[in-house]
């Protein structure tokens, strides 16, 4: 029992550190700086109103280095539209600015990062967050024994580039994963065991010169597991429980987060349990005062109210020393939702036994943390490559997009199914419902077997209701899902797309969230112009480009000022439409 005791009460002291560094992180982050430098302090994260819902999100290490993203964000925080990621540092040999689309928070479309120093420019692009080949669309093929950092370069260039700014040289990456590879070969272990056997392996290059590149990893897991948290279902449903008219946050996770309350009846905490701590979470969070939901930093405070909320809830006494948030950042990094999930399992099950709210609360924080935790990019690459040469197979690798036909009754989604995780793909196809995260026990539309594009159409809709869709795909190992995208079903007028006369008008990304590039070839010098007219046949946008020579040109459209919908691209010489092409904004 003593045992017991001592393992709970280590458990619920590393939540409330996290969670305590996390909300003073987000405390200290939502203020409106008038000067760049005024009140700057080592180790701050300041966010600044740019003003027409731009915002600049900076993380200061000291006076001098910087990581900054700029950009808009949609309803949850998450950064929507074309971004731009920069980082500047005192020493300057690896800094670099980074321009790419984002949807809720996901890199979709062309990159391009340049060096300051050299002005090379590197071009990468994703498909919803994962890396494709720019010209083909395709996943890149992974090589038959991949190394980690190959893993790492292939799939993660973002954090590799990060890494080089803080001035590691891709050789010196490539050694220091090597060796935990070469340390974490010094022990037998099962598949299940690797978390536990990385985290020794960790420990030991934590005594050698390699410690200042788990220092710096450990960062930058830190900064993306802010970013990882803001999916969190709870967190987003108290958003819609501020935005609501009365709606509690217990009502908007039944009906819309409903696999959320799935997701916590296997830590023992049943529907009335969770109704009461959200009655208490709600009632907490009121007793702050009224929000502005116009403010910029709305969300931000939401956030800030509901970690206090939590808090309050587990009757936690706050703490907010600098140590602890960086002791937790460095806990929490080097540990994985398996092992984590395993050990509160076996920590808190045996009290869940109608949970308190003050208990409920320790669970809602665990997955809040599952997220958190996946922050660790080099020790994901590092897994993949192990069970890969392992042969372990693993799910697949799937995106959901939109395809357009978009009616009052129907739309058609596109799926991709990127890797097969190493077993051949038996079925495919979109799940779609009525609330987030839809599953195959939902409503299931299969389109066939193995990887590639597909799309499906769904019918029998209800005009004016929301729906949520995903793809999956499943294997021997499993079924997996990608991310979730909404839509509302309306009528729309049809749209033909011409005939493309000396023109070869492409545009992509396609669906576009914020931005999208249109390439077009011209044969002769002409006077051009390019138009995009809504189904009501009005002029939403254009643009006179006047006089181009001959040969290939690319123009890139910010969309954040025109409404999600479907919509008709017209190129034009003097009146005259030279092609034209279908481009859907989804939002």
């Amino acid at each position: 029992m003593k045992k017991y005791l001592f393992k709970k009460s280590f458990w619920q002291s590393m939540l409330s550190v996290v969670v305590i560094g996390i909300f003073t992180l987000l405390a200290a982050g939502s203020v409106l700086m008038l000067d760049y430098f005024a009140g700057v302090n080592e180790n701050e994260k300041i966010t600044i109103d740019r003003g027409d819902g731009v915002i600049v999100e900076e993380y200061w290490e000291g006076d001098y280095d910087c990581y900054s993203t700029e950009g808009k964000r949609d309803d949850y925080n998450r950064w929507h539209g074309p971004i731009v990621i920069s980082v500047n540092t005192e020493q300057r040999w690896g800094d670099f600015t980074e321009k790419v689309n984002m949807v809720n928070g996901i890199k979709h479309g062309k990159s391009v990062t340049t060096y300051y120093r050299t002005e090379e420019e590197k071009i990468t692009c994703y498909n919803m967050g994962v890396v494709v080949d720019c010209e083909k669309k395709a996943a890149y093929i992974s090589a038959e024994n991949p190394s980690a950092f190959q893993v790492l370069n292939n799939k993660h260039p973002w954090l590799l580039v990060m890494l080089n700014a803080l001035g590691y040289e891709d050789a010196y990456v490539e050694a220091y994963m090597d060796t935990l590879v070469t340390v974490l070969g010094t022990y037998e272990f099962e598949s299940i065991d690797f978390d536990s056997c990385y985290d020794d392996a960790i420990s030991v290059l934590e005594e050698t010169p390699y410690d200042s590149i788990i220092g710096a990893n450990s960062l930058l897991s830190f900064m993306n597991g802010l970013e990882l948290i803001k999916n969190s279902e709870l967190r987003m449903a108290v958003i819609d429980h501020y935005r609501s008219d009365g709606n509690s946050t217990y009502n908007i996770v039944k009906t819309t987060y409903p696999g959320y309350l799935i997701s916590l009846s296997y830590g023992d905490v049943d529907d009335q349990d969770f109704e009461e701590f959200s009655q208490d979470l709600d009632s907490c969070m009121a007793s702050y005062g009224i929000l502005d939901l116009e403010d910029p930093f709305f969300v931000d405070s939401v956030d800030v109210r509901m970690f206090r909320a939590i808090l309050s809830i587990m009757d936690t006494e706050e703490s907010t020393s600098a140590d602890m948030l960086k002791s937790a950042a460095r806990v929490y990094v080097n540990n994985d939702i398996q092992s984590i999930w395993h050990e509160v399992n076996s920590i808190l099950k045996p009290s869940l036994l109608n949970s308190t709210p003050a208990e409920v609360s320790e669970v809602a924080l665990y997955f809040i943390l599952m997220q958190f935790i996946q922050g660790d990019i080099i020790k994901k690459s590092v897994r993949e490559a192990y069970l890969v040469n392992k042969g372990v197979i693993s799910v697949p690798t799937v995106t959901t997009v939109f395809a357009g036909g978009n009616s009052a009754t129907s739309v058609t989604l596109g799926g991709y199914v990127i890797e097969d995780g190493g077993a051949d793909v038996t079925s495919r196809g979109i799940t779609w419902a009525t609330y987030h995260n839809p599953t195959t026990d939902d409503n299931a539309e299969g389109s066939g077997t193995g990887t590639g594009e597909f799309t499906v159409t769904l019918t029998g809709l209800t005009e004016g209701d929301t729906y949520y869709a995903r793809t999956y795909a499943s294997n021997s190992a499993g079924t997996a899902y990608g991310n979730c995208i909404s839509f509302t079903a309306q009528s729309t007028i049809g749209i033909n797309e011409n005939e493309i006369i000396g023109q070869d008008l492409s545009v992509y990304p396609n669906p576009a969230s914020a931005s999208t590039t249109f390439s077009f070839q011209v044969e002769s010098s002409e006077s051009m112009a390019l138009t995009i007219v809504d189904l009501k046949g009005q002029v939403v946008y254009h643009h006179d480009l006047g006089t181009l020579p001959h040969g290939k040109h690319q123009i890139e459209l910010d969309l954040s000022g025109i409404p999600g919908g479907i919509y008709n691209c017209q190129l034009t010489n003097n009146g005259t439409i030279k092609g034209t092409r279908k481009l859907v904004i989804a939002r």
